[in-house]
């Protein structure tokens, strides 16, 4: 004991230990202390809001839940022998995602407010915007992916059964036809590129046929035939230059076609297809499968994330191939076009030079011959123009969507919400929640301590002892005249309330190795902190311990050891300071034990500062040569000025903290206060310690071991 109170304190702390280690003060322990001393305000919190709760939820006007089921057709279907017109790959993750987002668009909202006629509808006689009444539908619609199926959920809520089934299957219907109506839309841009261009293909044969009509009439041919070998030497040079011809009009119509697609901005899909290049087909089957793990790494990852830009600069690398070998097929039909009409060049010089001979005749039917040709060379081109026109248009007859309907939703028979289970174990979660919330808070605004720890991590100083709280359920076992702390331990002197006075007494009297304490002066922070009661008890226990022990009461204000002791007396130490009556004819001795105590008189009180006089310190001197133990009753000394003066004139002083109760900053100034006046605090005797509050760091631990004490 000698240590504790001599010693300085580790980490500037004046009267205890250093604080306590963060796992002590938030490690399970704590925690569990918390509980046990905010059980009731967080049961009560808990339950409060779980009812509530509860109430709430269920009080929800019921909602209805309906779902269609739409399938994406995981590969289109090819009607038509012609894979330049409807050939696909399997769709990827990204293109189910797509037609998500579709379903989730403001566009497609807007379909359905028109198929549910809802655009008449009105609120407070002004008529409602689509746009808003879409985004109703919107909050009202869930549309998700079933797993890693081709499966897309729509589900519709409402508070009516029917009209979320309504909702939810004309959805369903207006995406299908958006899907239709798409598709059309995607042929019929196809098909007026091709118009023009049969057009213009026609006009051409048109007016081929016709030159070569015209020239039979006015040459007067009714055949084109020949019998010497010139003439044969002729039509074989003349058939060569037709099929020169034809080659150079079919390369000048893939260079034309080329070049029109191009400068129509179509589609890189279309130019391949157009070319027929199996290597921008390849290039786009990687620029696809490129395009859909780009588009799962941004959904993954920020537009700076290393993955992001390599896939990126891997997709523009394909975009640049593909561009390449787009200009490396323009320059070569461009070549091709500059060969064929070179060799055309030179087979028609030839034909001029072995036809320099012929009759007029002969060189006319030569110009028919070539007339016609070129007629039929151009209607070659033209058929296969019109076939692949017809073949697109058939197509867009049958209405084929990517997508179908697979289950239509049925009425719901019972709500989706509220349900029971569920808003049970909302509420409860809620409350849980709540309550721990609520104990948390009262924890942290709860500036009181409460136990050993608490005074030492937050006040500096040791709890000398840990006085438990007497249950009124023992109190009222007592007669009721003893129905008062000092009586109670009297009649159950094995009770752990005894126990504890006895550990405080035994840390005064051998609190210090060098001399013997006498004179101890019991105080408190504030007023009702049980100072009283604790000096009284502390004297009654000395007592039983077979000490000679007197209780001076120096609180002139409240008087409270003459109620503990139930006397009434005109003789008290007023009387003895002033030199009216001697110390020992005022001294009453306690009728349950053999303390003394030297009371207040019942009118005892003077404005004069009685204890800081020389009488005063005759008598303290007088009793520490008479007694063993002599115990102050101070009052207060944060309310009363007169404690600082009897503290300086008591070998130690204890300091009463009422647990749960006294603030941690009134307990810290108390002990400023005292070591100001030249008093030497011992420490800290903590009152009314409830045991659920204790830890193993209290005096005292009496929470577990409550078989141990006697209560009889």
């Amino acid at each position: 004991m000698n240590k504790m109170n001599n010693e300085p304190r580790p980490n500037g702390y004046p009267g205890g230990s250093a604080p306590q280690g963060l796992a002590e003060l938030f490690g399970v322990t704590a925690a569990m202390q918390m509980l046990r001393r905010r059980f009731l305000i967080m049961a009560l919190v808990g339950a409060s809001v779980a009812a509530a709760a509860f109430t709430f939820l269920m009080l929800q006007t019921p909602t209805y839940k309906a779902q269609s089921l739409v399938i994406i057709n995981p590969r289109q279907e090819r009607v038509l022998n012609s894979e330049s017109v409807m050939g696909a790959l399997p769709l990827q993750s990204s293109a189910i995602d797509s037609e998500i987002e579709l379903l989730r668009s403001s566009a497609l909202m807007n379909d359905l407010v028109a198929a549910l006629g809802m655009q008449a509808q009105r609120a407070d006689d002004e008529a409602v915007p689509t746009e808003e009444i879409a985004k109703r539908l919107a909050s009202a619609i869930a549309v998700n992916r079933r797993g890693m199926t081709y499966v897309i959920e729509i589900t519709a809520r409402s508070t009516d059964p029917q009209r979320a089934q309504l909702i939810a299957n004309t959805y369903a219907d207006v995406y299908i036809a958006s899907q239709v109506n798409q598709r059309v839309d995607t042929a019929q841009r196809a098909n007026s590129w091709l118009a023009r261009r049969l057009a213009e293909l026609r006009d051409d044969v048109q007016a081929k046929e016709s030159a070569a009509e015209t020239f039979r009439v006015q040459s007067g041919l009714m055949s084109a035939q020949g019998s010497t070998l010139q003439e044969q030497q002729i039509t074989n040079v003349q058939s060569q230059v037709l099929q020169a011809q034809a080659d150079l009009a079919e390369r000048e119509a893939r260079y034309r076609q080329l070049q029109e697609l191009r400068q129509s901005g179509a589609s890189l899909e279309s130019i391949g297809n157009a070319m027929n290049s199996d290597t921008i087909r390849g290039l786009r089957e990687r620029e696809a499968d490129i395009a859909r793990r780009q588009s799962d790494l941004e959904n993954r990852y920020l537009p700076t994330h290393p993955a992001v830009q390599a896939i990126r600069a891997e997709r523009q690398d394909i975009e640049a191939q593909i561009q390449r070998e787009i200009q490396r097929i323009s320059v070569n039909l461009g070549n091709e076009v500059a060969v064929a009409r070179a060799r055309l060049a030179t087979l028609q010089q030839s034909m001029r030079e072995a036809a320099g001979d012929l009759s007029s005749n002969s060189s006319a039917s030569v110009r028919l011959r070539e007339l016609e040709r070129e007629a039929a060379a151009s209607r070659e081109v033209y058929e296969s123009y019109l076939q692949r026109y017809q073949e697109i248009a058939d197509q867009d007859q049958l209405n084929v969507s990517d997508a179908r309907l697979l289950t239509y939703a049925s009425t719901p028979t019972s709500p989706a919400s509220p349900q029971l289970r569920i808003a049970l174990a909302l509420a409860i979660a809620a409350g849980l929640f709540l309550g721990l919330g609520a104990g948390v808070i009262a924890e942290i605004l709860d500036q009181s301590v409460k136990n050993a720890d608490d005074l030492e991590a937050k006040v500096g100083y040791p709890a000398i002892a840990s006085i438990p709280a007497i249950s009124k359920r023992m109190m009222r076992q007592m007669p009721p005249a003893e129905r008062h702390p000092s009586g109670y331990l009297v009649g159950r002197p094995m009770s752990a309330f005894t126990e504890a006075l006895r550990v405080l007494r035994t840390v005064i009297v051998y609190s210090k190795l060098d001399f013997s304490v006498k004179v101890v002066a019991v105080t408190s922070a504030l007023p009702d902190e049980g100072k009283t009661t604790i000096s009284m008890c502390l004297a009654r226990v000395a007592a039983m311990s077979g000490q000679k022990v007197v209780v001076v009461d120096c609180d002139l204000r409240k008087q409270s050891i003459n109620d503990v002791i139930d006397i009434e007396t005109d003789v008290g130490i007023l009387q003895v300071l002033a030199g009216e009556a001697p110390w020992r004819s005022a001294i009453v001795r306690d009728p349950n034990s053999d303390a003394h105590v030297l009371p207040v008189a019942t009118s005892g009180f003077t404005p004069r500062d009685v204890f800081g006089s020389e009488a005063m310190e005759r008598l303290v001197g007088e009793l520490r040569a008479n007694y063993d133990l002599v115990i102050l009753d101070c009052a207060p000394i944060l309310a009363v000025a007169e404690t600082r003066v009897l503290v300086k004139q008591a070998d130690t002083t204890v300091i009463v903290a009422r647990a749960g109760r006294s603030a941690i900053g009134a307990v810290r100034s108390a002990v400023s206060q005292t070591e100001g006046a030249g008093g030497k605090v011992l420490g800290i005797a903590l009152n009314c310690v409830q045991p659920h509050w204790q830890s193993y760091a209290d005096s005292l631990y009496f929470y577990q071991s409550k078989s141990y004490y006697s209560v009889s």
